[in-house]
């Protein structure tokens, strides 16, 4: 692998992507991708705060040309900004 090829694909990891969250409480609710990382996202969108700790919601990132598949995660951060998440 190239250098240059090295460094796309690092900076295709920072992308900001909008995501469908799901949750009972409010339905769906069109948030940003922030920290995407292995284990985990931030995403942000103020309504996203009124979810404690512990919550469970589905995740869909959208605009991709292929679709992408549900994605069950657990808040483990929240903020006045949004929420961080685990993959479950």
């Amino acid at each position: 692998m190239k250098f240059s090829e090295g460094r796309m694909k690092m900076s295709e990891h920072r992308k900001s992507f909008r995501i469908k969250i799901t949750h009972d409480s409010f339905g769906d609710c069109l948030g940003q991708t922030r920290n995407l990382s292995p284990t985990g996202v931030y995403v942000q969108h103020p309504r996203l705060a009124s979810l404690p700790k512990g919550a469970v919601v589905y995740g869909q990132v959208q605009d991709l040309p292929t679709g992408a598949p549900r994605v069950r995660m657990e808040v483990v951060t929240v903020d006045a900004e949004g929420i961080g998440l685990r993959y479950l």
